[in-house]
């Protein structure tokens, strides 16, 4: 018996493009989370509004969530080295956690300011319509970012990219709410400042639970939980169209940041040689590979075909199918 590692022979993980592509939209969310915070701490203090203050203070703390995502597609795109082993994919999944409670925080407190709302933060007198614009303006542009990033998460299946891609979505409605009531109070007067509050804690509600899907998803990655069953069973689809591969068992799958892992043991005939094992071996690595590029490194341990592994533990080609541990 012998093993076969099957990862990419450059020690770097494949995705230069990925980084690219994520460092590029990160950048750009950062330049207009600095942008927005200035204009709209601005704006509010000259016309006295001082719920467009907050956002721009809650623009200011995206920069942290920013900044987390630059860090980790950084750090996350390193090669082995002597203390790391395994490469440092984790630190996209550390990201991800940190991101979650940063918006699980925000969200909380869009909740708790619904239920302990400053009324003076909304005067009728002194509003603008340059605030209620200026507001809008925050909404689309960062509605706009959720939805840049978001397509880019898809594409490149990161999702660190998707948890920051909710922290942009939490800006935009904190946005939302400041535009209705300013708008709502500018118009209507001062009894109209109940829609902040309302408004504040549905949205914030509904984040709180998007919040605790990435917390919990990025908890599940550091500690080595298995990917959904759908996931592990299109991996499995490209192992017994190798010719030569038999069968096989003990398949594992583990998520390291935005890529996955594989080993597996592969039983082939006995008679083969380990040159020829290996060959085989390389095979079902490049077919993962080939078929699933988010797969970084395919460990296979190489076995003969004995009928004990083939009924009691195995997997194989034929007729009879016994379920893999």
């Amino acid at each position: 018996m012998s093993h076969h590692e099957a990862s990419n022979t450059s020690g770097k993980p494949k995705g230069g493009a990925v980084s690219k592509r994520g460092r590029k939209v990160t950048l750009t969310g950062l330049l207009i989370n600095l942008l927005l915070g200035f204009l709209k701490i601005s704006i509010g203090w000259v016309f006295g509004a001082k719920a467009l203050v907050a956002d721009g203070m809650h623009s200011f703390l995206d920069l942290f969530s920013d900044a987390a995502v630059l860090a980790a597609i950084h750090w996350s795109s390193r090669p082995e080295d002597e203390t790391h082993h395994y490469g440092h994919h984790k630190f996209s999944s550390l990201a991800q956690f940190f991101i979650g409670w940063l918006i699980l925080f925000l969200a909380v407190a869009l909740v708790i300011a619904a239920f302990f709302h400053d009324s003076h933060l909304l005067p009728a007198s002194n509003l603008s319509g340059v605030t209620v614009v200026v507001a809008l303006i925050s909404l689309v542009v960062k509605e706009g970012l959720f939805w840049w990033t978001r397509n880019v998460a898809r594409q490149t299946h990161s999702d660190l990219l998707m948890a920051n891609a909710w922290h942009h979505r939490t800006d935009s409605v904190s946005s939302f709410a400041v535009a209705l009531t300013l708008c709502a109070v500018w118009i209507g007067g001062a009894e109209w400042r109940i829609l902040d509050d309302i408004v504040s804690a549905v949205l914030g509600s509904y984040l709180a639970v998007e919040a605790g899907k990435i917390i919990w998803k990025s908890s599940a990655d550091l500690l080595d939980a298995a990917p959904r069953k759908e996931i592990i069973d299109d991996l499995r689809e490209h192992i017994l169209t190798i010719p030569g591969a038999i069968a096989y068992h003990d398949f594992r799958v583990r998520k390291t940041g935005d890529y996955y892992e594989v080993n597996l043991h592969l039983q082939i005939k006995p008679e083969l040689t380990v040159l020829q094992g290996h060959e085989i071996a390389s095979e079902v690595k490049n077919s993962l590979q080939a078929a699933h590029p988010e797969v970084f490194s395919v460990l296979v341990h190489i076995e003969p075909a004995t009928g004990r592994h083939l009924v009691e533990r195995g997997i194989s080609g034929g007729d009879d199918h016994t379920s893999s541990r």
